[in-house]
């Protein structure tokens, strides 16, 4: 046998593979740097918390995040199953201004979802790659304080029923969990002082939770691109999605109709945490494979940011 090998054509291939994984890893070593011990707020929803594969395939990218150093907070509601199971048991699925109206029959059926269904799985999911997660809801130990939510429209107020406006967040609760190193997968449910559970808009919740935590990015996934021209009745033409937005335009585009449903409590979250200290927020969709990572790691830029 000869005391010298020699890289034939395959080898070359595989050298030029691997040099091609290290450059990626070497482009996002100033990203690492930057995010190092940093708070991450991700709030999960859309359909992706309807596929498996899909959900995982975000998962696997928060346990990537972890593991590089990055405090990561996970948030979740659950819309669409909660509105499955609200349709099975004939209970009238109603919302104002992409808020759900929650009575006492719907309440049970949003707890039921959130804490029995959606965040065990979760937890289930991260912890295949050892213990990484605890599961917690808003009213657990109170953490979320919260006080109906008095809604008015046109002059008007509605009663949205066991819809929570959060009152304050007890950070300390997450941040003895992050500094446990445990991921906090939240449920978004809160209490008052008399011990009543509320639903609260997911994207409200995480906005809150990030400015209580100031956090240095939140990062709304949903199934959609982002923010698109071309949305709402009065808008024609082709869709484009919209890379960066300022709050001024945003607001803009609420009263045009351009933003509409339930892309306004997201963008209102995005605005309202930037107000309260958050570094940078963006809205991304979470069923496009790892753009969790690409927004994180790289200069791309993918989906939505809104700025002041």
């Amino acid at each position: 046998m000869s005391d010298i090998s020699y890289y034939g054509d395959n080898e070359n291939k595989i050298e030029g593979f691997y040099l091609n994984k290290a450059q990626v890893l070497l482009e996002a070593l100033p990203y690492i740097k930057e995010y190092f011990n940093k708070i991450v707020v991700i709030k999960i929803g859309g359909s992706m918390m309807e596929n498996d594969a899909i959900m995982q395939s975000v998962l696997d990218d928060v346990i990537l995040m972890k593991y590089v150093g990055i405090k990561v907070v996970l948030v979740h509601g659950g819309g669409k199953q909660i509105t499955e199971m609200m349709k099975e048991r004939n209970i009238e699925v109603e919302f104002v201004d992409g808020m759900r109206v929650t009575n006492a029959e719907a309440i049970d059926v949003i707890k039921m979802v959130l804490i029995g269904n959606i965040n065990t799985k979760i937890v289930s999911f991260l912890n295949r790659h050892g213990k990484t997660a605890v599961g917690v809801s808003g009213n657990d130990g109170s953490f979320i304080n919260c006080r109906k939510k008095i809604y008015k429209k046109d002059g008007k107020e509605i009663d949205l029923g066991f819809v929570g406006e959060i009152k304050d967040i007890d950070s300390t609760f997450i941040k003895n969990m992050l500094s446990n190193d445990y991921i906090p997968v939240i449920a978004t449910l809160g209490s008052d002082n008399q011990g009543n559970i509320y639903n609260i808009n997911a994207d409200t919740c995480s906005s809150s939770i990030a400015s209580s935590l100031n956090a240095l990015k939140m990062i709304l996934l949903t199934d959609v691109d982002g923010i698109m021209t071309g949305n709402g009745q009065n808008v024609q033409g082709e869709k484009k999605l919209i890379s960066r937005l300022s709050a001024q335009k945003c607001g803009q585009m609420i009263k045009e109709g351009q933003i509409s449903a339930g892309m306004i409590p997201k963008v209102n979250a995005c605005i309202d945490s930037l107000k309260k200290g958050v570094g940078r927020t963006h809205i991304l969709n979470g069923t496009t494979q790892h753009s969790i990572l690409v927004e994180v790691f790289t200069d791309k830029g993918i989906g939505t940011m809104i700025t002041l």
